[in-house]
């Protein structure tokens, strides 16, 4: 049964709001077309960058199921090699959706191929009886509108998504009472603010709560999205525990609406991980968001609450299930969505595991061909960092410390200190510090976990990070056999073992088994 005309509207402007704000309107303008538009129309939109065209689709589908009209998506590429092609897809579609999604990759649709679809254009609007919409870039459009002009006349509409500079970061000044979220550009990408802008941004945000607070809920629905996700990023873990557990849970609770449920859910459970609650974090995986995922047929959500639950999975050290869920659960779902970054980022993880089993070539291999290409292509200068990072891992393995090294520092570290990640900083000290042990330069390498990462770790809360750098360092003050290094790391070893045995994590029986080794006694939990 389809939605009442006023819940789509209400719908419809929340997913509007979702989106970056110079998207707003645009969004408003194609998505009413869709939905009041004839049967059959032919729409171009031009968007480049893919997580923002991602972003854009999923906020448009979800209006479009609402008001009961399915969706299919047509990915151009390998299997669609032609406009001939590309015309028996679609008569194959008759019937099954009311709107197609065309994506074209950069370069399919050249002036060849357009004529081709011209000459096909009445034919094609006379059986096809469909809402086409046609996702390209700019350079492909223009190709339509001057090779093409008979067909370039039965547009319906041409629209664009582009990606503002990451330096158009607009503070919202005023009081016209909208909320403060529509200045924020980042949501389709990588956060590149530095830290002291993430922070004035929360100090913006609430500010406007406490000047609103009378403000229908609706509105509340993304400021309070966005505060707690920059919470989260700054590393103030226990603000953003309370923020969504207190404020974002009770008002999606209020308003009725499931998904927002299941995603808070998942964002709480996102903290408790790095606490090392793994158990009430697998609860809170399979019987908060599995079910709702389910229920609403969202396949994307599903692929990722599958693939966070791997995630526990491999910190238990159940390889073998983990690896199945990447393989099985959620990279066919990405390559049925033609989701090319998920696709990667889930390769990276299958990449992990292989190497836990000591496949280090084939590891090696994917990141170097299946994830850099991607993230350089899209942009994503975090997740290219991280990923040289895992390959920096596999040199070190072989013993290539230098290039491991250099890796470290010259493209990992400078790129999470301009982006503000506390974590990722942190975590590539350590690894510098792992290969400075290596080389004998000792020194050094305590100083950087007691100065550089263990004090980010226990400001995070993160347990089971902060027990395995202590751990390290007690294992570096043991070799200086000095009664003071020694009682140091006692304390230090028994502290370690206490916090990984209390979360349950398999990290404790190793370092009991190390301090058996040593001589030391295991303390008693």
């Amino acid at each position: 049964m389809a939605t009442s005309d006023f819940e789509i509207e209400r719908l419809r402007l929340q997913a509007a709001g979702s989106l970056p704000a110079h998207c707003f309107d645009e969004f408003q303008r194609l998505s009413r077309t869709l939905l009041h538009g004839p049967a059959f129309q032919w729409l171009l939109v031009d968007a480049p960058h893919e997580l923002l065209r991602e972003q854009v689709m999923a906020a448009l589908d979800s209006v479009l199921h609402a008001a009961g009209l399915q969706v299919h998506r047509l990915p151009l590429g390998r299997r669609i090699a032609d406009v001939a092609t590309l015309e028996k897809r679609l008569l194959k579609n008759v019937g099954k959706a009311a709107v197609v999604h065309v994506i074209g990759s950069q370069g399919w649709f050249d002036a060849a191929r357009w004529d081709a679809f011209n000459v096909r254009r009445e034919r094609i609007a006379a059986e096809v009886r469909a809402r086409l919409v046609f996702w390209l870039d700019a350079e492909a459009i223009a190709l339509a509108s001057h090779g093409a002009p008979d067909l370039w006349a039965w547009r319906g509409g041409v629209y664009a998504f582009t990606p503002l500079p990451a330096t158009a970061y607009v503070r919202t000044e005023g009081s016209s009472g909208d909320s403060p979220f529509v200045r924020f550009p980042y949501q389709y990408g990588p956060d590149v603010r530095s830290m002291s802008e993430r922070r004035r941004r929360i100090a913006d945000i609430r500010a406007w709560l406490d000047n609103h607070a009378s403000v229908p809920v609706d509105l509340l629905v993304a400021p309070l999205d966005e505060l707690g996700r920059l919470l989260y990023d700054v590393g103030d873990y226990d603000a953003a525990l309370a923020h969504w557990r207190e404020r974002e849970l009770p008002l999606h609770r209020q308003r009725g609406d499931e998904r927002g449920m299941a995603v808070t859910q998942g964002r709480i459970a996102d903290v408790l991980q790095t606490q090392g609650q793994l158990d009430e974090v697998l609860r809170i995986r399979r019987e908060e968001q599995l079910p709702v995922f389910e229920r609403l047929g969202d396949s994307r959500e599903r692929a990722m609450t599958q693939g966070k639950i791997a995630d526990v999975l491999e910190l238990r050290a159940q390889l073998d299930e983990a690896l199945r869920i990447r393989r099985e659960e959620e990279l066919p779902v990405y390559e049925f969505l033609d989701d090319v970054r998920s696709r990667a980022m889930t390769q990276g993880k299958i990449a992990d595991v292989l190497e836990l089993r000591g496949q280090l070539d084939e590891a090696l291999r994917i990141r170097r061909e299946e994830l850099l290409p991607v993230f350089e292509r899209l942009g994503d200068v975090r997740s290219r960092a991280v990923t040289q990072g895992r390959i920096a891992d596999v040199l070190q393995a072989r013993g290539q410390l230098d290039e491991a090294l250099r890796i470290r520092r010259e493209e990992q570290l400078p790129v999470f200190e301009r982006l503000g990640d506390v974590r990722e900083r942190a975590v590539t000290q350590g690894r510098i510090a792992d290969l400075l042990e290596a080389r004998g330069q000792l020194d050094e390498a305590l100083r950087i976990r007691r100065e550089e990462e263990l004090p980010v770790y226990e400001r995070l809360g993160d347990v089971r990070s902060r027990a395995l750098v202590s751990s390290q360092i007690a294992l570096q003050l043991l070799c200086r056999n000095d009664s003071e290094s020694l009682a140091e790391a006692r304390q230090l070893l028994e502290a370690a073992y206490a916090d990984l045995s209390r979360v349950g994590l398999p990290e404790a029986q190793l370092l009991a088994d190390e301090m058996r080794e040593r001589g030391l006694t295991v303390p008693s939990i």
